[in-house]
């Protein structure tokens, strides 16, 4: 027996295929499904991580990578060099921001990106 969301599920499809709107999806016919996006994502998880996708939710991680790569974008057309600057420290935060959020371990050794600005900041007495 049939549940009431089948039974209305079948009687739409019918009055699709009656109606000739049903879409054409032949093309998928013997070909596997996409693969599931949801699949490093814990089974008990998945329907909220889908609730929270459709209703328009970024996480942190993927907001900081979207507002990293506007900000990389608006570099390419900036003529203005201080407003460049600006814009490089405001990268540089949001990816040690990013990489922190990922629990990453920022490399301080000597080939390491951070190992000058470290060795600079630690050197340079302060004035005051």
């Amino acid at each position: 027996m049939l549940s009431i969301i089948q039974t209305i599920a079948e009687r739409k499809i019918q009055q699709a295929m009656a109606e000739g709107t049903l879409p054409d999806l032949s093309h998928w016919k013997d070909k596997p499904l996409p693969p599931d996006d949801m699949a490093n994502v814990p089974e008990d998880l998945r329907m909220a991580y889908r609730l929270l996708k459709n209703a328009g939710y970024l996480p942190e991680e993927v907001a900081v990578r979207k507002e990293i790569n506007r900000l990389e974008q608006l570099l390419e057309t900036c003529t203005d060099e201080k407003e460049k600057v600006r814009q490089l420290k405001k990268i540089s935060c949001l990816k040690t921001k990013l990489e922190c959020r990922m629990g990453r371990v920022m490399e301080l050794g000597e080939d390491g990106p951070y190992y000058d600005r470290v060795v600079d900041r630690l050197s340079t007495p302060k004035s005051g």
